[in-house]
């Protein structure tokens, strides 16, 4: 069981690859031109390899309150083993963070079950963040069964929410769903606004995944209602990226560059400057493709200086992005 497990971590893995190779190969082959069919292919691997590129991925994990970990009634040794995995995610250290809240997990008395199910499931989290899924995913389904037996609804709600990330990474979109929508229901039921959001984004994601626009643009215009009537900015933000994403693998860039515009701007006024470098990103290639390379720069200028000033990981490739654009702008 372990090995097939093993096997689809590296599948996604695989698959991701393949399409940071498509990626390069288009962008060293500019005299390709493509029609018909041909470009419905080449939307599907833009927008996959934009979410790639870009590290702005679809799904949305779902993480509980913070607990303090000196509050509980375990002792210092779970409690220090606590800390010591928030000081590891500090440090982006996840693989080591989730074994100090294993520990922390073990360490508490057996009627701390509250505790042991948040301790578990951050174990799981610090994981699914560093695509060890296969190890992740018990962590989470031990989460799960606490939260269920304690009736914590609101963490059964999340942590629901999170395996189906777990089945979505490794392309099991039929169990990913059943999992997301008993997350779904779950929020409903209790009136988790923000949760809701979050999980239909992610819902959204599946049908993206299989290529269902339609079906996907209908989940995350409700997801995106709700983070407005809540006022979540962030997730307004990400909904609306999203969004952007879906109509510009549909080719419709007038659409696109609409939601981009609209999550551009909530990422200025927050202040999520990886957010504003990515989205800065897609929309200068929008206009490149539209050959407003004038444009195209202006943004993709923007990217790279935000990219620069954050060290973000595209770094590299975006200013070798920007370089091509201008020698091209001077060769007119």
């Amino acid at each position: 069981m372990n090995e097939q497990c093993d096997n689809k971590d590296e599948e996604a893995a695989g698959k991701q690859e393949k399409v940071k190779q498509k990626l390069r190969w288009l962008r060293s082959h500019p005299e390709v031109t493509w029609s018909g069919a041909g470009v419905y292919a080449l939307s599907l691997i833009v927008a996959a390899a934009i979410a790639l590129a870009s590290w702005y991925f679809w799904p949305e994990a779902s993480l509980p309150p913070e607990q303090n970990s000196a509050s509980t009634t375990g002792g210092s040794a779970a409690a220090t083993n606590a800390d010591q995995a928030k000081l590891q995610e500090v440090q982006l250290r996840y693989a080591k963070a989730a074994e100090y809240w294993q520990k922390a997990a073990a360490l508490l008395p057996e009627g701390e079950k509250k505790d042991r199910a948040y301790y578990l499931h951050e174990a799981g989290y610090n994981l699914y963040r560093i695509s060890r899924y296969s190890e992740a995913l018990p962590l989470y389904e031990q989460s799960l069964a606490l939260y269920q037996e304690i009736n914590d609804r609101a963490g059964e709600g999340m942590t629901l929410n999170n395996i189906g990330l777990i089945y979505h990474a490794r392309g099991e979109y039929d169990t990913a769903l059943k999992y997301l929508d008993q997350s779904l229901d779950i929020s409903q039921e209790i009136g988790d606004k923000s949760q809701e959001g979050t999980t239909l984004n992610n819902i959204a994601g599946i049908y993206d995944a299989r290529g269902d626009y339609d079906t996907a643009l209908k989940y995350l215009e409700q997801s995106l209602e709700i983070r407005q009537e809540i006022g979540d900015k962030a997730g307004e933000d990400n909904s609306l990226n999203n969004i952007g994403m879906i109509y510009q693998a549909r080719g419709d860039n007038a659409k696109a560059l609409q939601y981009y515009k609209q999550s551009l701007a909530i990422q200025q006024e927050i202040g999520n400057r990886y957010g504003e470098a990515v989205t800065s990103w897609n929309i200068g290639w929008i206009y490149k493709d539209q050959g407003d390379l004038a444009k195209a720069e202006q943004y993709i200028s923007r990217a790279v200086e935000l990219a620069k000033a954050i060290d973000h990981p595209s770094l590299k490739e975006w200013r070798e992005g920007l370089a091509e654009l201008r020698a091209e702008i001077k060769g007119r």
